[in-house]
């Protein structure tokens, strides 16, 4: 993707350019001035700062920010705040902060090969309508270390107590692929709230050593949103339950019309499910297919 990019700048003569950063200045700095079609490099070494940005890039311009697992951005309230479409992160550590990465009002954006770990609260979350990014290539463990429960390796949506002006959050066709997540990710593995729909979660793996039980985390993946595809993932160790499929009652929506297909599960408790359906009052039922 990156080399096509650069190839397309230099074809159409676009300019382009690499910003090389190696301290917390120089990255803030990058991230204020950055344009549609520019690559933000990270030294390796650690960033300490707040990182945020709501400069977009463009469906053929992107904005890339990249670096090794030896670039970790860390500490902060939150390691990157992305508010801004059109961007690819890649390659680097987030590390240490309340929250991973968070994504607000983000959309078409691609996260590959990073590692998130050591979080306080959740490691990725896509919310407030961010929808059709990818997550993938990616490890996430070592979440939930200050709050263990609501410690998610990959949150997607808002739960209706947090839903703004009581409209749903429509965090939408996000897909989560080729990732790891656990172990000692405190929450579940991936959360998927009321509201969300049609996304795609396949080919992960899971390690539910660690998981806290706290907060109804017992589970790898909690699906409350709908028409989501749950595909070809696997699993080992969990509280109780591999999947588990809800309907929120208090806001009279979720857990329906999901595909739920190949799941691997393994190291399950005596009473475990692989995928425990729970809702009772969907009018287009789940496909689950073992």
């Amino acid at each position: 993707m990156l080399k096509l990019i650069i190839i397309l700048c230099l074809i159409v003569s676009i300019s382009c350019k690499t910003i090389n950063v190696s301290t917390d200045k120089e990255l803030v700095s990058a991230l204020s001035d950055v344009s549609a079609g520019d690559t933000i490099e990270l030294a390796d070494g650690i960033y300490h700062n707040n990182y945020t940005t709501k400069i977009s890039g463009t469906a053929d311009k992107p904005i890339t920010l990249t670096g090794s697992r030896k670039a970790v951005l860390s500490e902060g309230h939150y390691g990157f705040w992305l508010q801004a479409d059109y961007w690819i992160l890649k390659g680097f550590t987030v590390s240490g902060g309340l929250k991973g990465i968070m994504l607000d009002g983000a959309n078409h954006n691609i996260l590959e090969d990073l590692e998130v770990h050591h979080i306080k609260d959740e490691g990725i979350h896509f919310r407030k309508n961010s929808s059709d990014n990818i997550l993938r290539k990616s490890y996430i463990h070592t979440t939930g270390l200050e709050r263990p429960g609501r410690g998610e390796g990959v949150y997607i949506g808002a739960a209706v107590t947090d839903w703004v002006d009581n409209k749903q959050d429509k965090s939408d066709r996000n897909q989560v692929l080729n990732n790891k997540i656990g172990p000692n990710v405190g929450g579940e593995s991936i959360d998927i709230k009321e509201g969300s729909c049609c996304g795609i979660i396949k080919n992960n793996v899971f390690d539910g050593t660690g998981m806290s039980g706290e907060h109804y985390a017992d589970s790898w993946i909690d699906v409350k949103g709908e028409n989501y595809t749950i595909e070809d993932n696997e699993g080992n160790h969990s509280v109780l339950d591999g999947i588990q499929i809800h309907q929120q009652a208090a806001a009279g929506i979720g857990g329906c019309a999901n595909r739920i297909i190949h799941d691997k599960c393994a190291g399950l408790p005596p009473k475990g499910k692989c995928v425990n359906d729970l809702s009772k009052t969907c009018t287009k039922h789940n496909i689950i297919e073992e």
